[in-house]
């Protein structure tokens, strides 16, 4: 992913904050060395697997929007501060 491209997705992600899917804490659009990684930060592992069970995720959605094709990798996370 290119920069611009970044930087359109991360238009993305601030236009669609307040419509977040239930259950997302928050999220994050880091971009270093040509690579863009968002991640989303979800409340419980049920909400998520309930919400990937029914629905395209809403950054696979904007990463296509801006010419992207991401790869997805799920992670339990312990502590988040």
């Amino acid at each position: 992913m290119s920069r611009e491209q970044a930087e359109r997705l991360a238009v993305l992600m601030q236009e669609g904050r307040a419509t977040r899917p239930e259950g997302v804490l928050t999220a994050a659009l880091v971009f270093a060395d040509g690579v863009a990684t968002l991640t989303a930060y979800w409340q419980e592992r049920a909400e998520l697997d309930s919400y990937l069970a029914t629905s395209v995720p809403r950054g696979v959605e904007l990463m296509r929007k801006v010419g992207a094709e991401p790869t997805m990798r799920i992670a339990d996370v312990l502590e988040l501060g």
